[in-house]
């Protein structure tokens, strides 16, 4: 047991592993398994999942398939094991990581796993129950959702200012107001300063090609991980991607004061002062009277 969590570490890390396609023998017309559940790839964290021939995933990873996120499949059999066995869309069969598979919507109670709020506050953790990170246009989001409220976050160094692209979707029952100007981006290490919030108007008269650029996408500090095991991450459901469309555009709007009504949802961009060489900071997104808090470093070159 403990090699398969090395073997899986390695992946997440997305270290350089020898991979071998195995040759199919299933065909693709293979007949689905009629009393087979179904569920849905979830990338956490990685861009694709590999499916295996083996349970133990072992090294050099032999593998089925690589699938892409949301893909679904069906669940041949289940063991005490970390990995599923599961038959693909184009019907091969092989063997995810449970943590990658998630129920699907028609298989669960459509209920979605929600962060604990303390004080207020909700944290974002790998793995931890209302915490997930997937990537979106390239870059790594981190999702939140609390009280029936989901905020995604996903910060960039421009070299010239920090650029957060933020999304915010109210599926609770009532009314959510948020006001940009009040979230912070707080410096840890390795100093402890706040990062002043831009204003969109200032940064109007003095915009230039810069805004455009990325020269480091944000990602969750090693210390941000999630210690109670009693949660099966497996359990929940995939989160919806509410930054997809506004990361496909060249000049994504400004995020602006809104109150969302139940199952609006709002996304945009929202600008820091910058600090050359940040090695963790926390953003915080206020929602009401809740704050949305998410850890974040930059590699260090």
């Amino acid at each position: 047991m403990q090699r398969s969590f090395l073997i899986l570490g390695s992946f997440v890390s997305l270290a350089a592993v020898p991979l071998t396609f195995a040759t199919d023998h299933s065909g693709s017309g293979a007949a689905p398994v009629a009393s087979a559940s179904h569920g849905t790839i979830v990338c956490r964290g990685v861009q694709s999942v590999p499916v295996t021939v083996d349970a133990e995933q072992a090294i050099p990873m032999q593998l089925v398939a690589s699938l892409a996120c949301g893909s679904q499949v069906s669940v041949i059999s289940e063991s005490d094991g970390y990995t599923v066995n599961i038959r693909t869309a184009d019907g091969k069969d092989g063997y995810v990581a449970r943590m990658f598979l998630s129920e699907s919507a028609a298989d669960s109670d459509h209920r979605a796993v929600e962060a604990v709020m303390d004080n207020g506050i909700a944290r974002w953790q790998s793995g931890a129950p209302g915490s997930d990170q997937f990537y979106s246009g390239g870059k790594l989001v981190e999702s939140l959702t609390a009280n029936g409220i989901t905020v995604q976050i996903s910060l960039q160094d421009t070299g010239w200012k920090f650029r957060a692209s933020v999304a915010i979707a109210n599926k609770s029952d009532e009314n959510a107001h948020f006001n940009p100007a009040g979230f912070t981006l707080d410096e840890l290490k390795p100093r402890l300063r706040s990062l002043a919030y831009q204003n969109p108007r200032d940064l109007a008269k003095a915009l230039t090609h810069q805004v455009y650029w990325t020269t480091s996408n944000a990602v969750p500090p090693a210390s941000s991980v999630y210690k109670n095991a009693a949660y099966n991450a497996a359990a929940a459901n995939p989160t919806p991607d509410y930054l997809a469309e506004p990361q496909q555009q060249m000049q994504t709007p400004m995020l602006a004061q809104r109150t969302l009504a139940p199952n609006e949802q709002a996304a945009g961009v929202v600008w820091f002062e910058r600090d050359r060489n940040p090695q963790q900071l926390n953003l915080r997104v206020f929602v009401n009277d809740q704050i949305f808090e998410f850890p974040l470093s930059f590699p260090q070159h």
